[in-house]
């Protein structure tokens, strides 16, 4: 007889062969010295084989099953760009309605605003974008070059794989480029923190310290903060500051933002200047090329020159100085000295007749209104006795009610989102509360540097995006919370559309629909928050 194959005897030595074969093999192999001591040898080898698995320490792991991209996929991916799309101008539009008239100038959309932010993105990529897109390329390069490199390290040496890696990573830590610092800092707990008039700054500054004096030159932005802060010499950039007292004496060629107990300002300004204090003042030799804007608790001064519009919002509100286009007042006195001009309309809200005056040879293009702030109030009370405004709720309900059925169909784990308790309610508050303060913040420190711009915007447009949705999460709950004893669940647009109305009438309501809307948005914004950590917390440990 013929000896078996080498596959039979492997088969019968790990006892995969049938039954019948298997008695055939061993007749076969009574006979057979030859088979006996190769099948013997198998079993060995089969053995020394399932004792080694069973005390290996290192087995591979599973890798997590991903599914393939599926239609639903897709059609989630068209659905959320029209969803976007879509209401993005409705949502525009009730932040637009939500900004006080006297705000209006402050929209970034005005024509000239627009044309010189237009002009500056110009410059910016003309001058910089060079630089940028050959530094973005080089690291482009350098990156696929290296991760070349760690493939040909892997697959030269599986054994020692971590080192060709390692390697690698090294490789790419040394060819990277070089990234500039984002600003230079200059802080200190006690004493001053000063430029001397000598010294040039080649980049955005950050000076902290009891007292801070910049008497040299900036030639970037200057972050300054301090009991005492004092600009003696020329920043070329914005400036951020706050202090007890706020001084600006040297130029500056964009925007001064200032707070503290007193905020002045005297020399030129390229382009705004808001200012936020007890005493705000723009003296006679202070140039603002563009608005300037003074929130002062007792008083705000104009005696220089304003390129564009001021506005004035204090106790007593004085204008002696000159302002290209148009004045607005708001306060218990708003006063025009002799020597003001004023190249527009002059609009001063106060809360009585005769609290505007306007002295003797005082010039003023424009018209002279005087507006009574009780008057205002008035006619925003009286909104509830108008049509329109009702068919704007309908339109908003309508709205709201379209976006939330869009995100619980995408999103199915939102339908069943609840909030046991009074503490999970304040948690998700709390949440939502810090979430919506500290997104803000970090958008703007990286946005510091020309690398972060893109992840800062991304930041800003995330955030914006899960306070838009957060009131329908919030009112899904509500409905959930109302129907809740019904015998049959209702279907989630059932409980959404009776949660919705429940929202809607919550934040219309007289003097607390204000304070109802931002606890129902921080609360359902702070939903979304735990939801999307709780998301990656589990991606990471699977």
């Amino acid at each position: 007889m013929t000896c078996p194959s080498e596959v039979t005897h492997s088969m019968y030595a790990d006892g995969a062969l049938a039954a019948h074969e298997a008695m055939l093999l061993e007749r076969h192999a009574a006979t057979c010295a030859a088979c006996r001591v190769r099948i013997e040898a198998l079993r060995d080898e089969s053995e020394l084989l399932r004792t080694a698995m069973r005390h290996a320490e290192d087995l591979a792991p599973i890798p997590r099953f991903v599914p393939p991209p599926s239609a639903r996929d897709f059609v989630v991916l068209v659905a959320s760009v029209v969803l976007i799309g879509g209401f993005s101008r409705a949502f525009w539009s009730t932040l637009a309605a939500a900004i006080p008239t006297e705000l209006k100038w402050l929209n970034p959309f005005e024509s000239s605003v627009l044309f010189d932010r237009a002009a500056a993105t110009v410059k910016f990529i003309v001058f910089e974008g060079p630089a940028m897109w050959t530094a973005a390329l080089n690291f482009v390069g350098v990156a696929l070059i290296v991760a070349f490199v760690a493939w040909l390290a892997y697959s030269a040496a599986r054994h020692r794989a971590f080192g060709g890696i390692a390697t690698a990573l090294l490789a790419v830590a040394v060819a990277l480029p070089s990234v500039g610092h984002a600003f230079e800092i200059r802080k200190t707990l006690e004493g001053p923190v000063t430029v001397a008039a000598d010294e040039t700054i080649n980049d955005t500054l950050l000076a902290m310290g009891e007292t801070v004096s910049i008497d040299g030159n900036i030639n970037g932005d200057l972050l300054a903060f301090g009991r005492e802060v004092t600009v003696r010499g020329n920043v070329t950039g914005n400036i951020v500051t706050s202090g007890q007292s706020v001084t600006i004496e040297g130029t500056v060629g964009g925007t001064v933002l200032g707070a503290g107990e007193r905020v002045t300002i005297e020399n030129r300004i390229g382009r705004d200047f808001y200012g936020f204090a007890n005493r705000v003042e723009i003296l006679s030799g202070a140039n603002v090329a563009g608005n300037a804007i003074g929130f002062g608790g007792t008083t705000v001064g104009h005696e220089g020159r304003v390129g564009i519009d001021f506005k004035g919002f204090g106790s007593r509100v004085t204008v002696s100085g000159a302002v290209e286009r148009n004045v607005d007042g708001f306060g218990q006195a708003v006063t025009v000295e002799s020597t003001a001009r004023i190249g527009g309309n002059l609009t001063g809200h106060v809360n009585n007749t005769g609290d505007l005056k306007v002295a003797d040879g005082a010039l003023v293009g424009g018209t002279v209104n005087e507006l009574l702030v009780e008057h205002e109030h008035r006619r925003d009370h009286n909104r509830y006795l108008t049509s329109d405004y009702y068919l704007s709720q309908v339109v908003r309900l309508a709205g709201l009610f379209l976006t939330g059925l869009v995100l619980l169909w995408l999103v199915p784990v939102l339908r069943e989102v609840s909030l046991p308790d009074a503490t999970a309610a304040l948690r998700s508050f709390g949440i939502g509360l810090a979430a919506a303060v500290t997104l803000p913040v970090a958008a703007i420190i990286v946005c510091m540097t020309v690398v972060g711009i893109p992840l800062g915007i991304l930041t800003f447009v995330l955030g914006a995006i899960g306070l838009f949705f957060s009131k329908a999460i919030i009112a899904q709950i509500i409905g959930r919370g109302v129907l809740r004893n019904r015998p049959t669940p209702p279907h989630y647009a059932v409980t959404l559309l009776v949660g919705v109305v429940i929202v809607i009438v919550a934040v219309n309501l007289p003097w607390i629909g204000g304070l109802a809307n931002l606890i129902l948005t921080l609360t359902g914004f702070g939903i979304i928050v735990s939801l999307i950590y709780a998301h990656v917390t589990r991606d990471a440990t699977a």
